[in-house]
Parts: structure tokens; C-alpha cells; sequence
């Protein structure tokens, strides 16, 4: 009984060290890292983004190495890739957006109308409102004296783009240059990081956690980005045979979204409830459109993007949902097309460090498997034991 507390303590040596921490003091770090996030999102959103494309290109970077590319032509080469289809896709679908978006505020009175008057239930309601009409009704010489009430209209959307233009164009030249030199210097980066590492066991373990969790990302954005893309094609071709306008436009929207899950694809139908409503004179006709779109999307999301990615990959669709609700209000809308991928690399590195495996097993969507209560702690420290 003499050796319980050194015991204990030998245990709660070996936790990690935001374990041993208070509760409260690690509490004040996440309020402390999300007013951070927040305070900083113009500087961290392209430095993520540039993160993210640079894991998603560099197996590409590594297989033209391999045959003797020079990294620098590779890098730039793929770089050039990426900003002339985003500049194609930019020009082409900017005119339909811009049309559609000066259409839509007429087109939605006149189906705001159309629905009031098909509503039989507001009958009352307007004779109510035209009863009380009449009884504050004025004279006329009360009528001229009274204030007249001043509207003030704010700038439109592309009075918003337009003056946003400037910055929008310097965080894209930041980007093209943080992810063309990411996928250069990669390798380096990783070399360097090793050095962190206090003996060589632990400088195989850094290295063995950045492959595999580059590997696994790199994958799961692949594939990913393939499926969204092929789900945005087939909605595009939907819409073009039920003779929708513009129809690409709405095919990227619906692939764009995609990549925030649930969250998006709601976005995506009632965008184009709005777009069968303008565009056909029956409600049958209409819902049509959207009817279409959740097929396909409970497809792919039930049946396609589970087959492929894999149950390795899965996460528990509730910390899913919360990833997305959290980085969309940390980042806006560019938060929530990245909160998958940001929880997918989060989750691979617990995968792979064995502190935090618990963490990783909590997120995955695989029922939990019992270990015993030391299990982690032994594991971790099975390198530093083996070292000279």
C-alpha cells in the first residue's frame, strides 16, 4: 500500500501535459484560440487555404520528382493549372450570376405575389388590414403636413464586390505565392521539423505522423474534390434537360456547397426552390428542381462518399454538423467549406499520436473498442524506452 501514490503519480505523470493542466486553464485556451481565429480570419484564411491545395498537390509534386522534374517547374506548373481554371470558371459564370442576381429581386416579388394570391387563408387577413387602413386614415391637409418617411438603401451585392475588389485580389496573389512555395520547400519543412524530436525515435515518429497524415488527407480531398465535381455535373445536366437557365452556373453551386456537408446541401435546395419558382409557372414544375437535387445528394452522401472514402475515414456526422456550424461562424462561408477537411486533419493527427487517440476515437463514426486504462500511456512511451 506504500507504493499506490508513487503509483499514482507515476501515472499522472505520463498523461499529456493539457490533461494534468486545470480545467479552467484550458478553457481559457480555447476561448483564447477562438477569439483568435476569429480577430485574425482575413490572414488565416488563405494561409489555410494555401495549406490545404498545397497537401492536395504534393503526392503530384513528389510522382513528377520522381521522374526527374525539377520541383519548381512541377510547383509552378500546377499552380498555373489552378488559376487558369479558376479564372475560367470566374469569367464564364460571372455574367449568369450577375444577370441572375439583378433578376432575382423582381422575379421573387412576382412569386411572393402569385403565392399570397393562391393563399386562401389570407383572405381575412387583408380585408382586417384594409379595415384598419381605413380607420387611421387622414385628412388631406394632415396628410401634407406629416413627415414623410425616408428610405436609405444600402449598396447592392455587386457594389459589395466591387468594393472588395482590391483585397480580393491581394489575398489570391497571396495564395497563388504561399501554396507555390509550399509545394516547393515541403520536404524541407518536414526536415525541419524533425529537429523538434529529442532523440532519433522521436524524429521517426514526427516523420511517420506527417506521412501518413499528408497521405490520408491528400486522399480524402482527392476524393472528395472528384466527387463534388462529378455531383456538380450531373445537377448541371439535370437542370439543362428540365430546360432551367444556366444551368452550369447552379452545378457549381451545388458542388461548391457540397463541400460543407448538410449545411450546404440545405443552402443548395432552397436555392434552387427560388430557381424553379422563377422559372416555372406550376408548383409541380418547380419543386421539380429541388426534388432532383436531393436525390442526387442523399446519393452521393448516403451510398457514393461512403463506398469510396471508406469507414476509415468517417467521422460522426453530430462533430460533423458541429465543425461546420463553428468554422462557418468563425470564418463565414469560406469556414464552412473547409470545416470537413480542418476535422479530417485534426482527427489523423490523433490517429497517429497516441496521446490523443482517444480524441480521434471519439470523433470517428466506429463504435469504440475497450483498451485497457494504461494502454495509451505504454504505447506512447514504447519509443522513448527503446531509445539509447
Amino acid at each position: 500500500m506504500a507504493e499506490e501514490p508513487g503509483l499514482r503519480r507515476g501515472e499522472y505523470l505520463r498523461r499529456p501535459r493539457w490533461v494534468r493542466r486545470p480545467a479552467a486553464l484550458n478553457g481559457l485556451f480555447v476561448l483564447a484560440l477562438a477569439y483568435t481565429l476569429y480577430l485574425a480570419a482575413g490572414l488565416l484564411i488563405p494561409i489555410t487555404i494555401s495549406i490545404l491545395l498545397s497537401i492536395l498537390f504534393f503526392p503530384v509534386v513528389r510522382n513528377l520528382a520522381r521522374w526527374g522534374v525539377p520541383r519548381a517547374l512541377s510547383s509552378a506548373m500546377i499552380v498555373a493549372v489552378i488559376v487558369l481554371i479558376v479564372g475560367l470558371a470566374i469569367s464564364t459564370l460571372s455574367e449568369p450570376a450577375q444577370e441572375w442576381l439583378s433578376e432575382a429581386p423582381q422575379s421573387l416579388r412576382q412569386v411572393k405575389g402569385e403565392i399570397l394570391e393562391a393563399s386562401e387563408n389570407l383572405k381575412d387577413i387583408k380585408e382586417l388590414a384594409q379595415e384598419v387602413e381605413g380607420l387611421t386614415d387622414v385628412d388631406d391637409e394632415f396628410d401634407a403636413e406629416a413627415p414623410q418617411p425616408v428610405v436609405v438603401h444600402g449598396p447592392g451585392v455587386i457594389e459589395q464586390f466591387l468594393g472588395n475588389l482590391p483585397l480580393l485580389i491581394g489575398t489570391a496573389v497571396v495564395m497563388v505565392f504561399l501554396t507555390f512555395f509550399m509545394l516547393v520547400s515541403g520536404d524541407e519543412l518536414l526536415r525541419k521539423a524533425t529537429r523538434c524530436g529529442r532523440t532519433f525515435t522521436e524524429r521517426r515518429q514526427i516523420v511517420t505522423i506527417a506521412r501518413r497524415v499528408q497521405s490520408e488527407l491528400s486522399r480524402y480531398l482527392s476524393t472528395v474534390t472528384i466527387i463534388n465535381i462529378i455531383l456538380g455535373c450531373v445537377t448541371a445536366l439535370a437542370l439543362w434537360l428540365f430546360g432551367v437557365p444556366n444551368p452550369a452556373l447552379w452545378g457549381t453551386m451545388a458542388g461548391l456547397f457540397n463541400f460543407a456537408p448538410y449545411l450546404g446541401a440545405v443552402v443548395s435546395a432552397l436555392v434552387l426552390t427560388v430557381v424553379g419558382l422563377m422559372n416555372f409557372p406550376t408548383l409541380s414544375e418547380a419543386l421539380l428542381v429541388p426534388g432532383t437535387f436531393i436525390v442526387l445528394t442523399t446519393l452521393e452522401g448516403q451510398l457514393i462518399t461512403p463506398a469510396i472514402v471508406g469507414r476509415n475515414m468517417s467521422i460522426n456526422p453530430l462533430m460533423v454538423l458541429l465543425s461546420v456550424i463553428v468554422w462557418g461562424w468563425l470564418w463565414g462561408i469560406a469556414g464552412a467549406l473547409m470545416a470537413v477537411p480542418l476535422l479530417t486533419s485534426f482527427r489523423a493527427v490523433c490517429e497517429y499520436h497516441p496521446p490523443l487517440r482517444q480524441v480521434a476515437e471519439f470523433l470517428s463514426n466506429q463504435p469504440g473498442q475497450r483498451r485497457p486504462a494504461h494502454g495509451l500511456q505504454q504505447e506512447f512511451r514504447r519509443g522513448r524506452d527503446a531509445a539509447p
